[in-house]
């Protein structure tokens, strides 16, 4: 690794290499061989760009990916496109560089988030934040410029450093933007994302198991940080999803029939859900504690005026409970699997936990032991019937109690 003075060093394969990825923002570094030339690292890729003023602001036009882009090529693309810069040639300033009516993807995430997502979605606020960390070297640049290559680079450099699972869900949330921008007229280019190949991933099976709720419930009791132990409550007792939960407001809870009316959830529809006698205890001691101007179950000082994501918290508890690999999730999927095991059929479960079809109900199957062993006994008995089937020491010993049972 060279010496970096205030992020310069002259650019090899090697060194960009080993530069660390870092856990949030960006880092820029420039090449002292190239004036101009600069690479931009950031949560799970690094890109080459140049950096010039122009009309008194910086323009920083993207050249390509690392290592998909060789270091002398970077350095060939900026010198011709600083060069076009010096001539007069405006083509790449931030202000032109576009054809009039292209948005940037920061603008038309923008307009994603104003006019649709706070109106439909229950988790923008984390729609927001996620799309701004694994997509923030991207929002300077017209949607036009953005290519299938591009988002295929990012979605494996997600996988690599995030994880599948963020991958996957990232690129989710871009293909929703550039689908939702053609929808609206904002964007009338071919969607980037469509034939971008994502992770294969396992359905997570991780609840609560029988022999960790002792400790879990003990825990959760003592715990100090009441808003986050009721949520935590109430994702048990509902099963509802982290986003209707942390947004649940007052008007929406109906004591006297124990109802719980959720406006919209990740499928898009409204659900009401039946509150039991723990979950009506939680919140009665709620809202005997509320504040009578806050609409909130959990309020919070924050712009959504309700908590959102208490990742820290959780991370904490979690720690002090022994259950490192638990997520917040698993909440929800711990009520559905407990219900496999009390043998309520895969119907009711979806219906409690909002499933709009029956393949996502299915992992819940495996938990209905009792059922399947009812029937492969029973199934067992009638093969048993057939002397020929069984070996000869057990077709006697089944003549030999079907004769009891006749005397």
């Amino acid at each position: 690794m060279p010496r970096i003075a205030k992020n310069k060093f002259r650019f090899t394969k090697q060194d960009i290499a080993n530069l660390p990825y870092p856990d949030k923002g960006q880092v820029v570094y420039h090449d002292t061989a190239t004036k101009g030339l600069v690479l931009i690292a950031h949560p799970g890729a690094k890109t080459f760009h140049i950096y010039k003023m122009v009309g008194g602001k910086p323009i920083k036009p993207k050249l390509g990916n690392f290592p998909d882009m060789p270091v002398e090529q970077a350095r060939k693309e900026a010198a011709k496109m600083l060069g076009e810069i010096a001539t007069g040639n405006p083509v790449h300033s931030k202000n032109v560089s576009k054809p009039t009516g292209v948005p940037d993807l920061g603008e038309l995430f923008d307009r994603y988030i104003a006019e649709y997502a706070q109106h439909h979605c229950t988790s923008w606020e984390a729609t927001e934040k996620n799309f701004r960390r694994y997509f923030d070297v991207w929002l300077s640049t017209p949607v036009s410029e953005i290519t299938r290559n591009d988002v295929q680079q990012q979605v494996n450099a997600l996988g690599r450093d995030r994880g599948h699972h963020t991958a996957n869900r990232a690129y989710d949330d871009l293909r929703a933007v550039f689908s939702w921008g053609a929808k609206y007229g904002y964007y009338n280019g071919e969607n980037p994302c469509t034939g971008v190949t994502k992770f294969k991933t396992r359905s997570r099976e991780r609840f609560i198991r029988p022999d960790e709720f002792e400790e879990f419930l003990a825990k959760l009791r003592e715990w100090k940080n009441i808003p986050f132990r009721d949520y935590v409550y109430l994702s048990l007792f509902t099963g509802a999803r982290q986003a209707n939960v942390l947004s649940m407001r007052w008007d929406q809870i109906d004591f006297k029939l124990a109802l719980w009316h959720i406006p919209i959830t990740k499928n898009k529809e409204s659900q009401t859900l039946p509150l039991t006698s723990l979950a009506l205890q939680v919140l009665q001691d709620r809202y005997d504690k509320r504040d009578k101007n806050n609409p909130w179950v959990f309020p919070s000082d924050g712009r959504t005026g309700h908590l959102v994501e208490p990742k820290t918290a959780w991370k904490n508890f979690a720690k002090q409970a022994k259950l490192t690999d638990l997520r917040m999730h698993d909440l929800r999927r711990t009520l559905g699997s407990y219900m496999a095991m009390n043998n309520q059929s895969l119907q009711i479960i979806g219906k409690v936990l909002g499933h709009k079809s029956p393949t996502a109900t299915q992992i819940y199957s495996r938990l209905a032991f009792d059922p399947l062993k009812q029937a492969m006994e029973s199934a067992q008995v009638s093969m048993a019937r057939s002397a020929e089937i069984l070996p000869a020491s057990m077709a006697k010993k089944q003549r030999s109690q079907r004769l009891k049972r006749v005397k």
